[in-house]
């Protein structure tokens, strides 16, 4: 049968793709023409990542999502050894006083963005394995071990927002999976109380907290891109200053098509153009959810519920760092900042809620025999994914 793919998820991405590439060559053009005598460099760089990307989400979306669980602990393998070679010279690369990246056929890659998508994969299986046991002290245990090992390869790039998203993200795949509350509330407390004493081991992180508390008492300092950022929304007001024409990229916001091409889309596109990249996530996170739901299995409803969280959450982080919502967290934007990792890695989670909106369609194309019970739970159909299953 002919694998039947969420075209509307498939439009959203690439809006959401096409619309970054816009504004990357927007917020680095300026910079790119000084730095490197080529206004195109930065988004050439972006569109290869892009290209690439797509070709993982193809495949990825033809793949049976299934066939994830069997490939798990060479992903997991791969993915920690990858996580060592930001320390080798030669290989490793380093900027602002961080190891996170390695380089290969002159492109930087980096692990810690690619294990939120294994990480997350090699939860699921876990849980699909021990979906009758998922309350063991002993298997908890065990998992949390081999989760410690790369999240503390990340922690020592140092790369806080990195592990605190994946931590939490594991979190939150635990709570989809039905964990007894008594173990949530353990696990968020062990969770809380590492990544404080994470944030507290490091001054320059209680800095750029104290300076969230008032960006405009520090702005010479560690307030600086948070003052230039708010600058230059307000700097938009409604309408923005038009495409092209943000001042804040023109040395004044550090690394515009990073962390903070928020800044630059609010001043050129104002608050109409923030509130539509707004709607375009909420869509996105609605087609996402709703393939969790309407997942085959409880191992697809996780997969699609956690990687659509993933993006989403992101996007919300990272807004709310530009706005000053939420203290600096060195998250992208999914989709739209400049980065070759983050936008390959996203464009693969996308590959896995296609595919999982195929299965789903392939399953609900066959018409099941005349009385028989529903044996496949749907994500929001019962307590959790797993426990309809004994879980």
């Amino acid at each position: 049968m002919k694998r039947r793919y969420d075209h509307s998820l498939l439009f959203l991405t690439l809006t959401l793709v096409s619309f970054g590439l816009a504004m990357v060559y927007s917020a680095s053009a300026f910079i790119a023409a000084e730095q490197n005598h080529n206004a195109m460099h930065h988004v050439t760089r972006q569109g290869f990542a892009a290209l690439l990307g797509f070709v993982f989400m193809a495949v990825l979306a033809r793949l049976p999502y299934k066939e994830l669980r069997a490939w798990a602990p060479t992903l997991y393998f791969v993915t920690t050894v990858s996580l060592l070679l930001v320390w080798v010279p030669g290989i490793g690369h380093s900027a602002n006083g961080s190891a996170r990246w390695f380089g290969l056929a002159g492109i930087h890659f980096q692990p810690a963005e690619f294990l939120k998508v294994v990480l997350l994969v090699c939860v699921a299986t876990w849980l699909h394995r021990n979906r009758t046991d998922i309350h063991n002290p002993r298997r908890l245990a065990g998992l949390a071990g081999l989760m410690a090992v790369p999240l503390g390869l990340v922690a020592l790039q140092p790369d806080f927002g990195s592990t605190a998203i994946i931590t939490v993200l594991a979190g939150l795949m635990f709570f989809f999976a039905g964990l007894r509350w008594a173990w949530i509330a353990v696990g968020s407390s062990a969770m809380v109380g590492g990544l404080g004493l994470l944030m507290v081991a490091e001054p320059y992180r209680i800095k750029r907290l104290m300076s969230f508390m008032d960006p405009f008492a520090d702005c010479g300092g560690d307030g600086y891109q948070v003052c230039q950022s708010l600058l230059a929304l307000h700097h938009g007001g409604l309408f923005g200053q038009g495409p092209g024409e943000s001042s804040a990229k023109l040395l004044y916001l550090p690394e515009p098509y990073n962390d903070f091409i928020a800044a630059v889309l609010g001043e050129e596109l104002g608050l109409v153009g923030v509130v539509a990249l707004l709607l375009l996530y909420g869509f996105f996170a609605a087609r996402g959810f709703s393939i969790a739901r309407r997942a085959a299995d409880p191992f697809g409803a996780l997969l699609a519920s956690t990687f659509t969280a993933m993006i989403v959450a992101q996007a919300c982080l990272n807004l709310g760092v530009v706005t000053s919502l939420v203290p600096p967290k060195g998250l992208v934007l999914p989709f739209i900042s400049y980065g070759a990792s983050a936008m390959m890695v996203n464009l693969a989670a996308v590959g896995v809620l296609l595919s999982v909106s195929a299965e789903a369609r392939q399953a609900d194309a066959v018409p099941a025999p005349k009385g028989a019970p529903e044996t496949t739970p749907r994500l929001g159909a019962h307590p959790s994914p797993l426990s309809a299953r004994g879980a």
